[in-house]
């Protein structure tokens, strides 16, 4: 099964901070609640890791990918390459 490791780092952090909290929800997901008459609910967004099947965090800016997602994982890194360096490595 070939696989492809996604290293990434933000570059200009603080300039472009609404956009890479963007790039975080998309990428990992988010949880949000609301307030009810019963009292909070919450649910979580889930990120392009969790609906790929075997994708996988290995640190804090390094994703390991199965083949048959990358192209998910290519358009999401190309869509914020103003604010990321971004290297692809295949590994089999």
């Amino acid at each position: 099964m070939t696989r492809f490791l996604y290293l990434y780092d933000c570059k200009k952090a603080r300039e472009f901070n609404a956009r890479r909290v963007s790039f975080t929800k998309e990428l990992y997901g988010y949880l949000y609640s609301w307030k009810t008459k019963s009292g909070f609910k919450q649910k979580k967004k889930r990120g392009l890791i969790d609906q790929c099947l075997g994708a996988e965090v290995v640190t804090d800016s390094a994703i390991l990918v199965p083949e048959s997602c990358k192209h998910l994982f290519d358009n999401l890194f190309a869509s914020y390459s103003d604010i990321l360096n971004a290297e692809v490595f295949q590994v089999v």
